[in-house]
């Protein structure tokens, strides 16, 4: 198999405009009524419950520019839906319910994430994360339409009363979109900081038993899909404490319908190992492409199941970059880890 290309980005040497040739073009779809309201019920469904928790402070934009901004923000956001249940004890160990592949694959990926330098960071820090973006431009309801691959930059305030009017920001479309929390935005899935990451079990057991209480599944979902996409939520723009990074592909492991992939890439072609799971009810697929050589994710693919059971792209990444910053807005000084 081979191996992933896994160098720190060069910002001159590869540009956005160069790395969107390497994604397939659209195709042309047609989708059935059934489908459609099926995406449709997706995307509100999931804007409502953001929308409820958290306001983005937008300065004045193209409506274009609003819609495809939405389309990121749900199809990122929508997988850190916070529940209120607690978790609860199970009778004891789980089996391993992926497919003999993927488990044999994900047992090594977390041995060796597990091995990773522990990083530091402290609670008036942010967490940066660059990534490579594609997303949905198309209309509400109606079938993907890819737009160009943009850069996408986060800044996440591990204790957002300590930095006052300097908190959370978003820079992407060109524009930077500051994260104003709506009343009480306490750290969880919804918003994982280091610290409340570190907080979580390592037992993959207990680890699952507390993601299955806090993923909520969208209308439709099957609650398998709603606690991987969760994980996906919690692995794609964070830094993750070692231990905790092995025993979420170890929980991984235990969850029924995860698959291997092969010819995984993220969203600049860099290929890793694929791990993926399709909710048949809902008509959609989540890919993971996973670095074997560091355990760390690579880049993300989003997609929906079309008529014929095709699968089309609805949203890909590419983490380029991840680092611990001071401020907000400033670029981690000779670059952060790929």
């Amino acid at each position: 198999m081979n191996q992933p290309e896994h160098t720190p980005a060069d910002r001159h040497d590869r540009t956005l405009l160069a790395l969107r040739e390497q994604l397939p073009p659209p195709r042309p779809i047609t989708l059935s009524d059934d489908h459609r309201r099926a995406l449709q019920r997706r995307t509100l469904a999931a804007a409502r419950r953001t929308d409820r928790r958290r306001e983005v402070v937008r300065t004045v934009a193209p409506a274009g520019l609003v819609v495809a901004c939405l389309a990121t923000a749900v199809a990122l956001l929508a997988t850190t839906l916070l529940g209120g249940a607690e978790p609860g004890p199970t009778d004891g160990p789980r089996p391993v319910a992926a497919a003999p592949a993927a488990a044999s694959r994900l047992q090594a990926i977390a041995a060796v994430a597990g091995r990773a330098p522990t990083p530091a960071v402290g609670d008036d820090q942010f967490v940066y994360v660059r990534s490579a973006v594609v997303s949905n431009e198309a209309a509400l309801g109606e079938a993907p339409d890819l737009g160009a691959v943009h850069e996408r930059e986060i800044w996440l305030a591990q204790d957002p009363d300590a930095h006052g009017s300097r908190g959370s920001l978003i820079r992407e479309d060109g524009q930077d979109w500051p994260i104003v929390t709506v009343g009480s935005d306490p750290a969880g899935a919804r918003r994982p900081t280091y610290s409340w990451l570190a907080s979580l079990p390592t037992d993959p057991d207990r680890l699952l038993d507390e993601l299955e209480a806090l993923a909520v599944p969208v209308d439709g979902q099957e609650p398998e899909q709603a606690v991987f996409d969760l994980m996906t939520g919690l692995v794609r723009e964070t830094v993750l404490p070692p231990d905790l990074a092995a025993a979420l592909y170890r929980a991984a492991r235990l969850v029924p319908g995860v698959v291997l992939e092969r010819g995984a890439e993220d969203a600049v072609g860099r290929r890793g190992v694929g791990i993926s799971r399709t909710d048949e009810r809902f008509r959609s697929r989540t890919l993971w492409v996973v670095d074997p050589g560091t355990g760390e994710l690579l880049g993300t693919r989003d997609h929906l199941l079309g008529p014929d059971g095709e699968p089309m792209l609805f949203h890909a990444t590419a983490v380029l970059e991840r680092a611990v910053v001071d401020e907000p807005g400033r670029e981690p000084a000779g670059g952060g880890r790929a």
